[in-house]
Parts: C-alpha cells; sequence; structure tokens
C-alpha cells in the first residue's frame, strides 16, 4: 500500500506539473493527428482518450485527475507527448549530401559527418564524427564548422589533435547540457571495410525527447535492430562499402523509426535509384531528401510516401483539398458533393457531360516508382476515371466492355495499354488502383491484382491531373458516376 500512495504522489505531482506547463506555455490541445483526431496505430492513443471524442485534450487529462488509481506513467507520457511536442522548439534536419548531415534546435548545432563544407559559418556547437574515411572525416570542413566553444566527439584514434574533444565507444552515453550522444556500434558484416574491431560508430543524437540516428557506415547489426524510441533514421543505401538499399530497408523492420531517410548516395557509391528503392521497400515512412534539403520535427509525421490525398469529403465548394499536401484541386462543370454517399465518408458525383477535376502537378510517372487507388461506383465504357492532363489515361474502363483498363503506357513501339477481365461499371462500389516500380505494371480491382505486365520506361510529364475525365477531355470521356478516396503514392504500395 505505501508503493501504491506513493505511486499516486508522484503522478499528483507530474499532473500538476502538467497543469502549470500548459499554463505557462499557453499550448493548445491538438488531436494526436493533425486535423483527423486519434490515430488508431499510436500506442496508448485510445487508452487516454477517455470521453471518445477522437482528441486528447483538457478534457482528458481532468477525467484522468478525478482517478488517479486508473492512470499510470505511460498513460502521463501520452499527454506529455502531444501536449507538450508544441512547446518544444521544433527540430530541423539537413541532408547536406553523402553521409553529411546537420541538426539543429533553436541555438544548438550539431553535424555529423561534415564533408565538402563551401561555406564557413563557424556555428557548430557539436560535430560528431563515426569514423576516420575520407567522406566522413575532413578536417577542413570541421575547421570552416567550428567556433571556439564547439565540441568534436569521435571515435578513438578519429579526429585528434582538437583541444575540444571527446572519444565515445559503441554503447557509450555522453550526456551534454546541449544534447545527449549515444554511440552505436558501426562496422560491416559481409565486407571488410569497416571492422567492427575498430569500435567505429554511429550516433543517437537526442534533444529532449526526440532521437535522430545517424548510423555512419555499417551493415545490417544487432546493435542496429536492437534500437527503439528513433524518431529519424538515416541509414547508408548505397551498397558497396555499406548496407544496400534493400539491406536498409530490411533494417526498418526491427526498429521501425518514425522517418527512415536514405543516406550515403550520389558521391563515390550509390545513386538516387538506390536511394528511391529503399522508400519503395521501407517498412516505415521514408522519404528520399534532395541536397541541401531542410525537414522539420512539426513534418515529421507527414506521410512521405503519399503525394496527394483527395479524400472528397467536402459538403460544398469548388476546391477538392489534398488532405496530405497543398495540391488542392478545382472542380470544373458543376460535378456535386455528395457528403454522405461516399465509400469512405464523402464523395463527388460526375454527370458523364462536363464535370471534371483539375490538379496541380503532383508526380512525374516517368520519373520512378508510383502507386495511386480510388474508389468508383457506376460509370460507363470508355470513360475515364483519372489522367494526366495531355499525356495518358491512368485509371478508366475499357472501351470495349468497361473492365478497369490503362493508357499509361511505355514509350515508342513496345508501349502498349494494359487491361484487366474485371469490369467495373456494374454499379458497384469498386477499389482500383495503378502501380509501377520503373519495370512492372499492375491493375488492382477490389485490392486483388487484376492484371499485371512488363512495361519499362512509361510515358509521363509535369502536368497536372484530371479527376474524371481523359487527358483531352474528350467528350466520350467524363465519368458518370462517384469517384472517392483517390490517393497518390511515391511508391509500389501492395493494398
Amino acid at each position: 500500500m505505501g508503493r501504491q500512495r506513493g505511486l499516486h504522489s508522484n503522478l499528483q505531482i507530474v499532473g500538476a506539473l502538467l497543469v502549470t506547463v500548459l499554463s505557462l506555455v499557453g499550448v493548445q490541445a491538438n488531436p494526436v493527428l493533425g486535423q483527423s483526431g486519434v490515430d488508431p496505430c499510436e500506442p496508448n492513443a485510445a487508452d487516454v482518450d477517455f470521453n471518445g471524442d477522437d482528441w486528447i485534450d483538457f478534457a482528458d487529462f481532468a477525467h484522468l485527475a478525478r482517478d488517479w488509481q486508473a492512470a499510470d506513467f505511460n498513460d502521463l507520457s501520452v499527454f506529455m507527448r502531444f501536449w507538450l511536442q508544441d512547446a518544444a522548439p521544433p527540430i530541423y534536419i539537413t541532408w547536406l549530401g553523402h553521409a553529411s548531415v546537420r541538426i539543429a534546435q533553436e541555438n544548438v548545432v550539431i553535424y555529423v559527418d561534415p564533408v565538402d563544407i563551401v561555406t564557413s559559418p563557424h556555428d557548430a556547437t557539436l560535430i560528431l564524427v563515426t569514423h576516420s574515411h575520407g567522406d566522413h572525416y575532413a578536417p577542413a570542413s570541421i575547421d570552416s564548422l567550428s567556433g571556439p566553444a564547439t565540441q568534436i566527439i569521435a571515435p578513438v584514434g578519429v579526429a585528434t589533435g582538437y583541444a575540444r574533444r571527446q572519444s565515445i565507444a559503441p554503447g557509450q552515453v555522453i550526456d551534454l547540457p546541449e544534447a545527449r550522444i549515444i554511440g552505436v556500434a558501426s562496422y560491416n558484416i559481409n565486407k571488410t571495410n569497416h571492422p567492427k574491431a575498430n569500435n567505429w560508430v554511429g550516433f543517437i543524437v537526442q534533444l529532449g525527447s526526440k532521437r535522430i540516428y545517424c548510423a555512419g557506415d555499417t551493415d545490417l547489426t544487432p546493435e542496429m535492430k536492437a534500437l527503439t524510441d528513433i524518431d529519424v533514421a538515416f541509414l547508408p543505401a548505397g551498397g558497396t562499402y555499406t548496407m544496400t538499399a534493400a539491406e536498409a530497408a530490411d533494417a526498418t523492420k526491427y526498429f521501425l523509426p518514425r522517418l527512415a531517410i536514405p543516406y550515403h548516395w550520389g558521391r563515390s557509391v550509390g545513386t538516387k535509384t538506390d536511394a528511391e528503392r529503399f522508400v519503395t521497400l521501407a517498412a516505415c515512412n521514408a522519404t528520399v531528401m534532395t541536397k541541401g534539403q531542410t525537414i522539420s520535427s512539426d513534418d515529421w509525421d507527414k506521410d512521405f510516401t503519399v503525394a496527394a490525398y483527395w479524400k472528397l469529403d467536402e459538403s460544398a465548394g469548388n476546391v477538392a483539398h489534398d488532405s496530405n499536401g497543398s495540391s488542392h484541386a478545382t472542380l470544373s462543370g458543376g460535378p456535386a458533393w455528395q457528403p454522405a454517399a461516399g465509400k469512405l465518408g464523402g464523395a463527388l458525383q460526375f454527370d458523364g457531360v462536363d464535370d471534371y477535376v483539375s490538379t496541380p502537378f503532383v508526380l512525374n510517372p516517368s520519373a520512378g516508382s508510383f502507386s495511386v487507388f480510388a474508389w468508383v461506383k457506376d460509370g460507363a465504357a470508355g470513360q475515364v476515371i483519372l489522367s494526366q492532363q495531355n499525356v495518358a489515361n491512368w485509371l478508366m474502363a475499357d472501351a470495349s466492355d468497361g473492365t478497369l483498363s490503362t493508357e499509361l503506357k511505355g514509350s515508342g513501339r513496345t508501349g502498349k495499354p494494359l487491361k484487366s477481365p474485371v469490369v467495373i461499371t456494374d454499379g458497384e462500389w469498386h477499389r482500383v488502383g495503378l502501380t509501377s516500380d520503373g519495370t512492372s505494371r499492375i491493375l488492382y480491382v477490389d485490392n486483388v491484382q487484376a492484371a499485371k505486365d512488363s512495361q519499362s520506361a512509361l510515358i509521363g510529364g509535369t502536368a497536372g491531373l484530371y479527376l474524371g475525365a481523359g487527358s483531352t477531355l474528350a467528350p466520350a470521356t467524363f465519368w458518370s458516376g462517384l469517384i472517392d478516396d483517390v490517393c497518390l503514392y511515391n511508391k509500389v504500395v501492395k493494398p
């Protein structure tokens, strides 16, 4: 009983601190997942949504405060995560190319393996070096970034000669006022370039509760498999000296970071194709960064695999909103909102005469892997569900018999449409889809593969899309029926 009373006292203290912090920082209670309410995949989220309104807010905290016996520290950690995430300053991660990463939060600036730095900002709080190879350790770049108080952290024998230097070994934790730095063993298993005996490291950089992992030059090791609570993981995917794209993607299955980013490509080994393959195969949210690109912690939960998502749940107006980004679409001809008639929420009713929706540019099907899925009902043979303006009809009812087909094909004489045997104009709801990995095309109907072939080098362009009409707005191509929940991915998705 004494232990139980002690737990209650601790909970009451934490609760009081939460209320105090909320009153001081003025944090607005936020839904667990943006505008969408509680994410059912979020651990413990449903447990603390006590009033069942799909929001974790002060009403739920008040419920918890009335009955501390129902609480545990896991419950409180959920409140801390979702209430105080807005109170913490954002973290900005920048990929500087190859294996160089910049991590910044307010006045703290941390560089990992800075190489080929062409400016001299002298802004580094910490510089972390994983090992001694020249594409990771560059004294000239360190000098360009260092100021009078800059500290260097590196394995024994690496980056020696600096006055403010501290050694780190695999498994070692260094707690500094600015950040916690954790060394993670980084070595090869099936090659000899980076021996385990060298005690080289990758780094976990922990700022508050956020943990960024820069793996260094490594294969998939037991130490990597055992990682937990990683927010962002930079994983080498270039092959030759490190993991291949497939091996790096396999690594994400073990420790499931919130966001994974391929690096160690684009310099001496590895290509953008390797990076894109990693994103296609990763078991978690993943994205390819361009050199110099910065991503804020406010966006770490954004689904980077989704290129655009039109739920079509609006009830009025001439705009179909992209719920995952800024590719908002414009209604033309007067398609009618049907808030209660969709397969998933609302939908748009097209009249088959002049109704369609136009979007800005979203993706180029010739540039890499992609997928598109939508729910449709009714329609007629020859009518189009989705097309790219003046390029090709991506999803349509075949003109001969109303079966799902695509006219998005390879360029040249070998290019040909792909037709499935499944009729989609029978008056029932169907989920239709098309995927391409740059080699194979697959059509799906109701989440089942309906047709597949080999078709490389698809035609493409940088034009926007039409929903409910053909690529040239030809009269016979306008859809007569319902379209709902259109989602594009910049990777191959298996329904």
